[in-house]
């Protein structure tokens, strides 16, 4: 018998949106399936990734961020060439940070010039950014709009509040805009259709649904852009019908975990940065993202990977970080032998390799990929591995001996108070039932027939009827008047007053 796999048909597409340079074409979106369903549809057009410039020397980013730009920090110019040159970016993402009104406020002649200087200098898409405060941004990218009029470029964000302003200088200087809205579909669709009466065509329009990092509300992100994407090409709804764009770079690095230092449990501050946000980038994958916002060559290089396994095509060529960074970022051909462990973390394992440095489970317990090869002798790790485990066993002992110490009040034992030796737990290879000591319980029973009719006896009420003893009075609960008038405040008066107490205002007078 021929099994058929059940496919789904979609009513509709992703418009094909064309990104240009002078010298360069990128195109992004016209999927008639959902995100890598390529079972089901066609993706012609692989997601991109636009790597993130800003316009001055950030001051709080994380150093793991700020290494692979290090030399290029106080030039955006050659920043964005070396974004381009050496990490292959498809789109570069200038954000003009500087014009925000609460940093640098810069004015919006400095910054198009910036923009300007950017865009000569690269050959690939350029899209310009402000700083999500829409009478400043109004201003900006106006002027951006004015000194980039020989080029096409991508203004942003354009939100609901400054649409017109900022869509007029597109419509009037051929640009593109990408349509900012706070993680909702129905004002994610409202302002394409404003965008729409103003004049904007469906080939000059990308769709920002706002994005969180993984763990700071990427969930609620994940699901309005899934949302989106489903009235799209199942729901023929053809203003959802854009390409999206995730700007998640500032999300992640800018969380406490990306800015944490080393730890001996969460590992190297680097390589939790970089999974942050190589994770984020995917999840967003998944959820439709057809341009993705970055930072670090090293994620981009594992989305980039991920992204050519999901379709079936070539992994690129791996992005060169120089030597300093290159040794952090890739695991050693040759792995260590297993007696480099250090003591105590010997396995019963005959054949084997660790490939990377193990999870934390809970402080006792570990879990590492282990893959099983023939020919070796014993397990293997890799130095990294190694160090890690090493770390971990010199943070735990120096908290067992501290804990050790702290004992009837002092801070060390006194010399001449030997120290006892930790007895071993008592192992037990048999138990016994609990004797029960609380009393013997008489119930009343009653006799019931089952669902096969047979009697059974089950138990019935054991509780008496409760009967008050006298009329009670909510004022012996308190002792003066203010604590009365308190109770009301936040107690009954909190629904029935006109105003309202607490956190919450009643909507309509009671």
């Amino acid at each position: 018998m021929e099994c058929k796999i059940p496919i789904q048909a979609y009513t509709g597409t992703i418009n094909a949106v064309h990104l240009k340079n002078d010298k360069t074409t990128v195109t992004v979106g016209g999927e008639t399936s959902y995100p890598f369903y390529t079972f089901e549809g066609e993706v012609p057009n692989t997601p991109k990734i636009a790597i993130q410039v800003p316009d001055y020397p950030p001051e709080d980013w994380p150093e793991a961020s700020l290494k692979p730009y290090r030399e290029v920090l106080k030039d955006p110019v050659a920043w964005a060439q070396k974004a381009q040159d050496e990490y292959n970016a498809d789109i570069i993402f200038l954000w003009l940070k500087s014009t925000d009104p609460n940093g640098l406020n810069r004015s919006a002649e400095q910054a198009a010039e910036i923009a300007g200087k950017v865009l000569e200098a690269i050959n690939i898409p350029l899209i310009v950014w402000g700083t999500a405060n829409v009478e400043k941004d109004a201003e900006v990218l106006r002027q951006v709009a004015i000194v980039c009029a020989d080029k096409k470029i991508c203004l942003g964000p354009v939100e609901e509040a400054n649409h017109k302003q900022i869509g007029a200088q597109a419509l009037a200087y051929n640009h593109m805009v990408v349509a900012s809205s706070p993680i909702d579909v129905n004002l994610a669709k409202q302002l394409n259709i404003l965008l729409g009466n103003l004049g904007l065509s469906k080939d000059n329009i990308l769709i920002d649904p706002t994005v969180g990092g993984l763990g700071y509300g990427i969930e609620y992100t994940y699901s309005v852009m899934e949302r989106i994407r489903q009235a799209a090409l199942t729901q023929q709804d053809d203003k959802l019908q854009q390409p999206m764009i995730c700007n998640l770079a500032e999300e992640v690095w800018k969380t406490r975990e990306a800015k944490l230092s080393d730890d001996p449990l969460m590992g190297k501050a680097e390589n939790r940065g970089v999974l942050l946000e190589a994770i984020t980038a995917t999840t967003l994958l998944m959820a439709g993202a057809d341009i993705l916002v970055m930072r670090h060559p090293r994620a981009i290089q594992l989305v980039r990977d991920y992204i050519a396994d999901m379709t079936g095509t070539v992994r690129p060529a791996t992005i060169s970080l120089g030597e300093e960074a290159k040794s952090s970022a890739q695991l050693p051909t040759e792995p260590a032998p297993v007696s480099s462990l250090p003591p105590g973390m010997r396995l019963d394992i005959d054949v084997a390799a660790i490939k990377d440095a193990p999870v934390m489970i809970d402080p006792d317990h570990m879990l590492a990929l282990v893959k099983v090869s023939k020919g070796l002798e014993g397990i293997t790790v890799s130095p990294r591995a190694v160090d890690t485990f090493s770390s971990f066993l010199e943070a735990k002992e120096s908290a067992f001996k501290g804990a050790e110490k702290k004992e009837e009040g002092f801070a060390e034992k006194p010399p001449e108070v030997k120290a006892e030796e930790p007895q071993q737990p008592e192992i037990k290879k048999s138990w016994d039932v609990c004797e029960d000591k609380v009393g013997d319980f008489k119930y009343t029973t009653e006799k019931k027939k089952d669902f096969s009719g047979k009697d059974v006896d089950l138990i019935s009420g054991s509780y008496e009827e409760g009967k008050p003893g006298e009329k009670g009075d909510w004022r012996k609960r308190f002792k003066n008047k203010e604590e009365m008038v308190q109770y009301l405040k936040t107690g009954l008066r909190y629904w029935y007053s006109k105003e309202g107490y607490g956190s919450e205002k009643r909507k309509k007078p009671a």
